[in-house]
Protein backbone atom coordinates (compact mmCIF):
# COMPACT_ATOMS: atom_id res chain seq x y z
CA UNK A 1 0.00 0.00 0.00
CA UNK A 2 2.76 2.31 0.92
CA UNK A 3 4.24 2.27 -2.93
CA UNK A 4 0.90 3.24 -4.11
CA UNK A 5 0.59 6.56 -1.60
CA UNK A 6 3.70 7.44 -2.85
CA UNK A 7 2.81 7.70 -6.73
CA UNK A 8 1.93 11.35 -8.02
CA UNK A 9 -0.57 12.45 -10.76
CA UNK A 10 1.66 14.77 -13.65
CA UNK A 11 1.28 16.53 -16.67
CA UNK A 12 3.92 18.12 -18.99
CA UNK A 13 3.36 19.56 -22.28
CA UNK A 14 5.52 17.89 -25.52
CA UNK A 15 4.85 19.75 -28.62
CA UNK A 16 1.86 21.59 -27.99
CA UNK A 17 0.20 18.63 -26.53
CA UNK A 18 -0.31 17.49 -22.62
CA UNK A 19 1.01 14.23 -21.39
CA UNK A 20 -0.28 12.60 -17.93
CA UNK A 21 1.87 10.60 -16.36
CA UNK A 22 2.58 8.34 -13.06
CA UNK A 23 5.45 9.04 -10.90
CA UNK A 24 6.80 7.39 -7.83
CA UNK A 25 10.13 9.60 -7.16
CA UNK A 26 12.94 7.04 -5.70
CA UNK A 27 14.15 7.47 -2.24
CA UNK A 28 18.05 7.72 -2.28
CA UNK A 29 20.55 9.19 -4.88
CA UNK A 30 21.25 7.95 -8.14
CA UNK A 31 18.42 5.85 -8.60
CA UNK A 32 17.84 3.41 -11.79
CA UNK A 33 15.24 4.88 -13.41
CA UNK A 34 12.57 3.07 -15.37
CA UNK A 35 10.14 4.09 -18.03
CA UNK A 36 7.02 2.07 -18.34
CA UNK A 37 4.91 2.25 -21.82
CA UNK A 38 1.57 0.49 -21.36
CA UNK A 39 -0.63 -1.02 -24.30
CA UNK A 40 -3.80 -1.19 -26.20
CA UNK A 41 -6.18 -0.81 -24.70
CA UNK A 42 -5.16 0.29 -21.24
CA UNK A 43 -3.30 2.95 -19.33
CA UNK A 44 -0.70 3.74 -16.98
CA UNK A 45 -2.23 2.84 -14.08
CA UNK A 46 -2.05 -0.94 -15.72
CA UNK A 47 1.39 -0.72 -14.06
CA UNK A 48 0.43 -0.53 -10.53
CA UNK A 49 0.66 -3.66 -9.24
CA UNK A 50 4.44 -4.04 -10.73
CA UNK A 51 5.54 -0.93 -9.31
CA UNK A 52 4.21 -1.92 -6.47
CA UNK A 53 6.50 -4.65 -6.59
CA UNK A 54 9.67 -2.97 -7.29
CA UNK A 55 12.48 -1.35 -4.79
CA UNK A 56 11.49 2.39 -3.68
CA UNK A 57 15.03 3.24 -4.55
CA UNK A 58 13.56 2.94 -8.32
CA UNK A 59 12.69 6.42 -9.79
CA UNK A 60 9.87 5.14 -11.89
CA UNK A 61 7.46 6.95 -14.81
CA UNK A 62 4.69 5.89 -16.68
CA UNK A 63 3.04 8.03 -19.08
CA UNK A 64 -0.24 7.25 -20.67
CA UNK A 65 0.48 6.74 -24.44
CA UNK A 66 -0.55 10.29 -26.21
CA UNK A 67 -4.49 10.61 -26.99
CA UNK A 68 -4.78 7.68 -24.02
CA UNK A 69 -6.41 8.39 -20.85
CA UNK A 70 -5.95 11.76 -19.24
CA UNK A 71 -2.93 12.31 -22.42
CA UNK A 72 -4.23 14.99 -24.65
CA UNK A 73 -5.44 13.47 -28.13
CA UNK A 74 -3.47 14.59 -31.31
CA UNK A 75 -4.24 16.26 -34.44
CA UNK A 76 -3.92 16.05 -37.26
CA UNK A 77 -4.06 12.31 -37.67
CA UNK A 78 -0.59 11.46 -38.82
CA UNK A 79 0.85 12.16 -35.21
CA UNK A 80 -0.24 9.03 -34.44
CA UNK A 81 2.22 7.61 -37.02
CA UNK A 82 5.02 5.63 -35.41
CA UNK A 83 7.63 7.68 -36.64
CA UNK A 84 6.17 10.62 -35.22
CA UNK A 85 4.78 8.67 -31.64
CA UNK A 86 8.93 7.84 -31.29
CA UNK A 87 9.55 11.96 -32.09
CA UNK A 88 7.02 12.79 -29.30
CA UNK A 89 7.92 9.84 -26.89
CA UNK A 90 11.67 10.54 -27.08
CA UNK A 91 10.46 14.19 -26.73
CA UNK A 92 8.72 13.19 -23.16
CA UNK A 93 11.39 11.12 -21.58
CA UNK A 94 14.11 13.68 -22.63
CA UNK A 95 12.18 16.36 -20.62
CA UNK A 96 10.91 14.66 -17.59
CA UNK A 97 14.40 12.18 -17.28
CA UNK A 98 16.78 15.38 -17.72
CA UNK A 99 19.22 13.75 -19.28
CA UNK A 100 19.39 10.32 -17.12
CA UNK A 101 19.93 7.48 -18.87
CA UNK A 102 16.69 5.43 -18.88
CA UNK A 103 15.83 1.68 -18.36
CA UNK A 104 12.62 1.39 -21.26
CA UNK A 105 9.92 -1.08 -20.43
CA UNK A 106 6.78 -1.37 -23.19
CA UNK A 107 3.90 -3.74 -23.26
CA UNK A 108 1.89 -4.74 -26.24
CA UNK A 109 1.56 -1.20 -28.22
CA UNK A 110 4.08 0.07 -25.65
CA UNK A 111 6.51 -2.64 -26.73
CA UNK A 112 5.87 -1.60 -30.79
CA UNK A 113 6.98 2.31 -29.78
CA UNK A 114 9.57 0.79 -27.80
CA UNK A 115 11.35 -1.28 -30.05
CA UNK A 116 12.39 1.48 -32.41
CA UNK A 117 12.31 3.93 -30.17
CA UNK A 118 15.48 2.01 -28.34
CA UNK A 119 16.72 1.54 -32.04
CA UNK A 120 16.74 4.89 -33.37
CA UNK A 121 16.66 7.30 -30.01
CA UNK A 122 19.26 4.62 -28.16
CA UNK A 123 21.49 7.25 -26.16
CA UNK A 124 18.26 7.89 -24.30
CA UNK A 125 18.36 4.67 -22.63
CA UNK A 126 20.55 1.62 -20.83
CA UNK A 127 18.82 -1.22 -20.67
CA UNK A 128 15.13 -2.63 -22.75
CA UNK A 129 12.73 -4.76 -21.50
CA UNK A 130 10.37 -5.93 -23.66
CA UNK A 131 6.96 -7.92 -22.00
CA UNK A 132 4.97 -9.59 -24.78
CA UNK A 133 5.73 -7.34 -27.54
CA UNK A 134 6.10 -8.44 -30.92
CA UNK A 135 9.68 -7.08 -32.74
CA UNK A 136 8.21 -5.30 -35.54
CA UNK A 137 11.06 -6.95 -37.99
CA UNK A 138 9.63 -10.59 -36.70
CA UNK A 139 6.58 -9.56 -36.46
CA UNK A 140 6.50 -8.58 -40.42
CA UNK A 141 8.16 -12.21 -41.20
CA UNK A 142 4.98 -13.87 -39.00
CA UNK A 143 2.56 -12.11 -41.26
CA UNK A 144 4.11 -13.09 -44.22
CA UNK A 145 5.07 -16.88 -43.31
CA UNK A 146 2.54 -17.78 -40.85
CA UNK A 147 -1.69 -17.96 -41.28
CA UNK A 148 -2.48 -18.65 -37.60
CA UNK A 149 -0.69 -15.86 -36.95
CA UNK A 150 -2.21 -13.83 -38.99
CA UNK A 151 -5.22 -15.28 -37.73
CA UNK A 152 -3.99 -14.02 -34.45
CA UNK A 153 -4.40 -11.10 -35.77
CA UNK A 154 -7.47 -10.62 -37.48
CA UNK A 155 -9.14 -8.67 -34.45
CA UNK A 156 -7.44 -5.53 -36.10
CA UNK A 157 -8.95 -5.25 -38.95
CA UNK A 158 -12.25 -4.20 -36.64
CA UNK A 159 -10.59 -1.62 -34.80
CA UNK A 160 -9.25 -0.05 -37.83
CA UNK A 161 -12.36 0.22 -39.60
CA UNK A 162 -14.41 2.94 -40.14
CA UNK A 163 -17.61 2.56 -37.47
CA UNK A 164 -15.18 0.89 -35.01
CA UNK A 165 -16.05 3.21 -32.52
CA UNK A 166 -20.03 2.61 -33.10
CA UNK A 167 -19.25 -1.17 -33.18
CA UNK A 168 -17.53 -1.09 -29.94
CA UNK A 169 -19.80 1.49 -27.84
CA UNK A 170 -23.06 -0.78 -29.10
CA UNK A 171 -21.42 -3.87 -27.48
CA UNK A 172 -20.57 -2.40 -24.76
CA UNK A 173 -16.71 -2.68 -25.20
CA UNK A 174 -17.37 -6.82 -25.51
CA UNK A 175 -13.69 -7.45 -27.81
CA UNK A 176 -12.04 -4.71 -25.19
CA UNK A 177 -13.29 -6.86 -22.21
CA UNK A 178 -12.29 -10.34 -24.12
CA UNK A 179 -8.63 -8.98 -24.68
CA UNK A 180 -8.21 -8.12 -21.28
CA UNK A 181 -9.94 -10.87 -19.54
CA UNK A 182 -13.75 -10.64 -18.28
CA UNK A 183 -12.94 -11.49 -14.80
CA UNK A 184 -11.18 -8.00 -14.51
CA UNK A 185 -14.43 -7.00 -15.29
CA UNK A 186 -16.37 -9.21 -13.07
CA UNK A 187 -14.23 -7.80 -9.94
CA UNK A 188 -15.29 -4.10 -10.60
CA UNK A 189 -12.34 -3.02 -9.38
CA UNK A 190 -11.59 0.38 -9.58
CA UNK A 191 -9.09 0.00 -12.79
CA UNK A 192 -12.18 -1.54 -14.20
CA UNK A 193 -13.93 1.51 -14.10
CA UNK A 194 -11.33 3.10 -14.75
CA UNK A 195 -11.11 1.72 -18.05
CA UNK A 196 -14.69 1.43 -19.04
CA UNK A 197 -14.74 5.64 -18.54
CA UNK A 198 -12.25 6.15 -20.59
CA UNK A 199 -13.08 3.71 -23.24
CA UNK A 200 -16.86 5.98 -23.21
CA UNK A 201 -14.73 9.31 -24.11
CA UNK A 202 -15.20 9.07 -27.79
CA UNK A 203 -12.07 11.16 -27.97
CA UNK A 204 -9.87 8.30 -26.01
CA UNK A 205 -11.49 5.88 -28.04
CA UNK A 206 -10.46 7.67 -31.36
CA UNK A 207 -7.27 8.35 -30.23
CA UNK A 208 -6.59 4.80 -28.81
CA UNK A 209 -8.02 3.49 -32.51
CA UNK A 210 -5.57 5.84 -34.55
CA UNK A 211 -3.08 3.98 -33.38
CA UNK A 212 -3.84 0.98 -35.30
CA UNK A 213 -5.40 2.58 -37.88
CA UNK A 214 -1.76 4.73 -38.82
CA UNK A 215 0.01 1.32 -38.81
CA UNK A 216 2.70 1.04 -41.14
CA UNK A 217 1.39 -2.03 -42.57
CA UNK A 218 -1.97 -3.76 -41.69
CA UNK A 219 -1.86 -7.37 -41.19
CA UNK A 220 -3.20 -9.43 -44.06
CA UNK A 221 -6.08 -11.68 -43.94
CA UNK A 222 -5.21 -15.16 -42.44
CA UNK A 223 -6.48 -16.48 -46.20
CA UNK A 224 -4.22 -13.57 -48.07
CA UNK A 225 -3.13 -13.68 -51.68
CA UNK A 226 0.64 -14.08 -52.59
CA UNK A 227 0.08 -10.45 -54.00
CA UNK A 228 -0.89 -9.20 -50.06
CA UNK A 229 1.49 -11.04 -48.97
CA UNK A 230 4.45 -10.10 -51.05
CA UNK A 231 3.62 -6.29 -50.49
CA UNK A 232 4.59 -6.09 -46.92
CA UNK A 233 8.44 -5.28 -46.03
CA UNK A 234 10.36 -6.61 -43.23
CA UNK A 235 11.73 -3.20 -41.26
CA UNK A 236 15.54 -3.43 -40.35
CA UNK A 237 15.31 -2.41 -36.35
CA UNK A 238 17.80 -3.51 -34.54
CA UNK A 239 18.88 -2.91 -30.70
CA UNK A 240 22.36 -2.87 -29.63
CA UNK A 241 21.73 -1.79 -26.29
CA UNK A 242 20.79 -4.71 -23.30
CA UNK A 243 17.92 -6.15 -24.00
CA UNK A 244 15.39 -8.96 -22.11
CA UNK A 245 11.91 -10.04 -23.22
CA UNK A 246 9.09 -11.40 -20.95
CA UNK A 247 7.13 -13.46 -22.51
CA UNK A 248 3.75 -15.23 -21.22
CA UNK A 249 3.33 -18.43 -23.19
CA UNK A 250 -0.51 -18.25 -23.20
CA UNK A 251 -0.31 -15.33 -25.48
CA UNK A 252 -3.28 -15.10 -27.78
CA UNK A 253 -2.45 -11.87 -30.37
CA UNK A 254 0.97 -13.71 -31.19
CA UNK A 255 2.54 -16.96 -31.69
CA UNK A 256 5.40 -17.51 -29.71
CA UNK A 257 7.82 -18.68 -32.46
CA UNK A 258 7.68 -15.24 -33.26
CA UNK A 259 10.53 -15.06 -30.77
CA UNK A 260 12.86 -17.53 -32.65
CA UNK A 261 14.53 -15.08 -35.34
CA UNK A 262 14.86 -12.23 -32.33
CA UNK A 263 18.96 -12.30 -31.92
CA UNK A 264 18.72 -11.20 -35.77
CA UNK A 265 18.14 -8.42 -34.74
CA UNK A 266 18.87 -7.81 -31.25
CA UNK A 267 23.02 -7.80 -29.85
CA UNK A 268 22.31 -8.44 -26.58
CA UNK A 269 19.12 -10.61 -25.61
CA UNK A 270 17.69 -12.75 -23.07
CA UNK A 271 14.52 -14.28 -22.95
CA UNK A 272 12.70 -15.33 -19.97
CA UNK A 273 9.53 -17.09 -20.11
CA UNK A 274 6.52 -17.60 -17.81
CA UNK A 275 4.45 -21.02 -18.90
CA UNK A 276 1.16 -19.65 -17.18
CA UNK A 277 0.72 -16.37 -17.87
CA UNK A 278 -1.30 -14.58 -20.49
CA UNK A 279 -0.52 -11.72 -22.92
CA UNK A 280 -0.90 -9.27 -19.58
CA UNK A 281 2.22 -10.38 -17.19
CA UNK A 282 2.80 -7.49 -16.01
CA UNK A 283 -0.54 -7.71 -14.18
CA UNK A 284 -0.99 -11.66 -13.84
CA UNK A 285 2.16 -12.13 -12.61
CA UNK A 286 3.93 -8.99 -11.17
CA UNK A 287 6.21 -10.41 -8.69
CA UNK A 288 7.57 -12.43 -11.07
CA UNK A 289 8.23 -9.58 -13.60
CA UNK A 290 9.68 -7.45 -11.16
CA UNK A 291 12.02 -10.11 -9.79
CA UNK A 292 13.36 -10.16 -13.29
CA UNK A 293 13.43 -6.78 -13.93
CA UNK A 294 15.71 -6.25 -10.37
CA UNK A 295 18.04 -8.81 -11.82
CA UNK A 296 18.33 -7.21 -15.17
CA UNK A 297 18.43 -3.56 -13.53
CA UNK A 298 20.74 -4.33 -11.04
CA UNK A 299 23.52 -6.82 -12.94
CA UNK A 300 26.59 -4.98 -13.28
Amino acid sequence: MENHTLITSNTISIDGRDIHYLRRKGKGKNNPVIVFLHGFPENAHAWEPLISELPLGYDIIAPDLPGYHKSEPLTPIDEYKVNALIERVASFIDSVCMGRKVTLIGHDWGGAIAWPLAAFKSSLFSRLIIINAAHPSTFTRALINSEQQRSKSDYIHLLVSDDAEKVLIASNFALLKDMLGRELFDTHSDYAEMLLNSWKNTSNLSSMLNYYRLMPQLPPKAKASESALSSLRVPSIHIKIPTMVLWGRNDVAFEENILDDLSDYVEDLSIHYHDTATHWVHREQASWAAKCIRTFVEAK
